[in-house]
């Protein structure tokens, strides 16, 4: 009998369950879940984010017109941009040539050289591998299972009115809803005690028709008063109408097949999902919840699943005018590779230290192209974030592909802090579309997005000298840090509160609507009302406006 779904859609509509049945998606960093909202256009040419709307025809960040008017650098010393992500290939063609070398250390020596705490960290550091190099975590799980796995013992018992209505169980709710595990292993909980449910019910029916044979419209026609029996009775009824379960079922057999397939189905959905879901960085034998030392990993940076931050990184500063692949937005600048984000969600203390470990070797700018629902050692980084601002040093991380609002369901890391306070040195960035709308997956927000940038169709590198386009907030954070960079280059004078400023104030005003991201009806809303500044990034601006501060 299929009554797996139908049973746990009927709980989810009852309260009981959040989402407990769900097909959880877990897409790599920054790929857009959602990219079919509106009708295909005509693909934008391969560079479109360069390009400019007056001249081409897309709604690009102007760079291409920013080189004719601003061409060279006004500093000789290269700027060092931060790709804390998944890593970065280092022998990739239009990449080896850009990347932040650390001068103080000797190559393959095996002595910490400059006494930075990092043994030959010479393009970057990986947090995600044990000392010795043998262990490296690739892939491991999300931050809403290992919050689960943290909690269920104090919630797992709970009464399910308490659990449905006790604003301190609210936390642990949303954290159901977003565990893979959780809302497997809940909805196991669920159909064992509706099991029970349902068979008190048929006990009370019986005893108020002694001695008759009961059968299944005997149960359909009973009203209980008791709550739990409603929702056990108001589960069978939905399967047995899908099933077109005869009227003349006897009914004690059919409850007890009914329960004994509920139990079995969903048993067998949990146990999947637990050999599924598997927390990787044991192999690393260090604890992300005591954040002790930030000495620790290796300087491997070149590993499986790196498409990721390889592709960030070059839309960043892809070596322009090689002939070869693709310009990147930056021409004078070094990119400092940290490998802090898995195939999977960060932790919160690897993201902390990779942020601190860029300050400290000079980074100006730290691209961040990842997010997670739940941050429960936030403070850890929200004094990263602090430490960034106090250096000087300006962050750009991605909004995320989620389409929803931000200032009403966060992701994280976020420019809040936990004590209310905001970070100054924060850019937050939503992903737009060649011809000025948002992108269907993009997250925004008013108060939280500051602006957006090319986000769809943009073509970069991936491992082993290739290339191919990708999509997601995570594309449109390196334009924002590659425009941040060239600005920067051109104006070495500017504080990273001033280029902020300069970035806000320059965008391109968007005056049309775009389609609401995440809207479960097609919402028309003006594109002004999606972020701090209702535009998109334009480095030409950027830098006339940059000109004129002093």
């Amino acid at each position: 009998m299929k009554f797996s779904k139908l049973y746990i859609a009927l709980l989810f509509a009852a309260g009981y369950v959040v989402n407990a049945d769900a097909q959880v998606v877990v897409p790599t960093p920054g790929v857009a879940n959602n990219p079919t909202q509106r009708a295909k256009k005509p693909a934008a040419p391969q560079n479109w984010e360069h390009l400019s709307i007056g001249k081409d025809g897309v709604h690009g960040i102007e760079s291409d017109k920013a080189y004719k008017e601003f061409p060279k650098s006004k500093t000789k010393k290269k700027l060092i941009v931060a790709i804390i992500d998944s890593g970065v290939d280092t022998a990739h063609a239009d990449l080896k040539n850009i990347l932040w070398t650390n001068g103080k250390e000797i190559k393959g020596n095996g002595k910490d050289d400059d006494n930075n705490g990092y043994i030959d960290d010479i393009h970057g550091w990986n947090f995600l591998g044990s000392a010795d190099g043998k262990k490296n975590v690739v892939k491991t799980n999300l931050e809403a299972d290992r919050e689960y796995l943290r909690l269920r013992d104090q919630y797992l018992n709970v009464s399910f009115d308490d659990y449905r209505k006790n604003p301190k169980y609210a936390y642990f709710r949303s954290v159901v809803s977003k565990s893979v595990l959780g809302s497997k292993e809940f909805a196991v909980v669920i159909v064992k005690r509706l099991a029970e449910e349902n068979k008190k019910l048929v006990q009370e029916i019986q005893e108020k028709n002694p001695g008759k044979v009961l059968h299944m419209i005997d149960y359909a026609g009973y009203q209980p008063t008791d709550s739990m029996f409603m929702y056990a009775q108001s589960a069978v009824m939905m399967g047995v109408m899908y099933n077109k379960v005869p009227d003349t079922t006897l009914l004690a057999p059919f409850i007890q097949k009914f329960s004994d397939d509920m139990i079995a189905s969903n048993q067998k959905e949990y146990l999947n999902a637990k050999e599924s879901v598997t927390d990787n960085r044991v192999l690393m034998n260090d604890d992300f919840r005591a954040n002790t030392s930030r000495y620790y990993g290796n300087n491997i940076l070149s590993l499986p699943h790196i498409e990721h931050g390889t592709h960030v990184a070059g839309i960043v500063a892809a070596e322009r005018n090689n002939g070869i692949g693709l310009d990147g937005i930056a021409d004078n600048v070094s990119i400092m590779a940290i490998r802090a984000v898995p195939d999977g969600d960060e932790y919160d203390k690897d993201i902390a230290n990779a942020i601190r470990y860029a300050v400290d070797n000079g980074a100006k700018i730290i691209n961040m192209s990842f997010g997670k629902p739940f941050s429960p050692q936030k403070q850890w980084v929200d004094d990263a974030f602090r430490y960034a601002e106090q250096k000087g040093v300006l962050i750009v991380k991605g909004a995320g592909n989620d389409s929803k609002n931000l200032d009403v369901d966060k992701t994280f890391p976020d420019a809040v802090f936990l004590d209310g306070k905001k970070a100054g040195n924060v850019i937050t960035v939503g992903a737009s579309t060649p011809d000025a709308k948002t992108a269907s997956f993009s997250n925004y927000g008013k108060t939280t997005v500051d602006l957006f940038a090319p986000g769809t169709e943009i073509y970069s590198t991936i491992p082993g000298s290739e290339y191919k386009n990708m999509q997601g907030t995570s594309m449109a954070c390196p334009v924002v840090s590659g425009v941040v960079a060239l600005v920067w280059s051109r104006f070495p004078n500017l504080t990273y509160l001033q280029l902020k400023e300069i970035l806000l104030k320059s965008v391109t005003k968007v005056s049309g609507t775009t389609l609401l991201p995440g809207a479960q009806n097609p919402t028309e809303v003006s594109f002004s009302t999606l972020s701090v500044t209702g535009g998109i990034v334009n480095a030409y601006e950027a830098l006339k406006l940059a000109k004129t501060y002093k």
